[in-house]
């Protein structure tokens, strides 16, 4: 299992009106993709990320794995699951090659103690 861990390095801040223009524009199915909403400050440069890069940024905790990562961006944008698991690692393995995340490989949870019946 994957998860992702933003760098503590990286400054961000979400731009709440453009924000919601985006949101407002995808509702409406009008084109959003060119609209900056989320702007990120690393080692000096300044970068913006795009309504759906925003919605998956806001998601990285380093706890929630790439699978419910995926599942809520797959929700949130009407995309199908398997689609969004792969448009989101994508997105995730180019800002880890900036050097804004850190994708860590960990083994997937043991299943729960089976319950005995009393």
């Amino acid at each position: 299992m994957i998860v992702p861990k933003r760098n503590p390095e990286v400054v961000w801040r979400l731009e709440k009106g453009l924000h919601e223009i985006a949101w407002e524009k995808a509702r409406k199915e009008e084109e959003y993709e060119d609209l900056g909403v989320l702007t990120l400050m690393f080692q000096g440069k300044i970068h913006q990320l795009n309504l759906v890069g925003a919605e998956i940024w806001t998601r990285l905790n380093g706890i929630s794995a790439l699978g419910k990562i995926s599942a809520e961006v797959a929700a949130l944008f009407s995309w199908d699951p398997a689609e969004a698991g792969e448009a989101v690692l994508e997105f995730l393995r180019g800002v880890e090659e900036q050097g804004w995340v850190t994708l860590v490989e960990k083994p997937d949870a043991p299943p729960p103690p089976a319950r005995r019946a009393v």
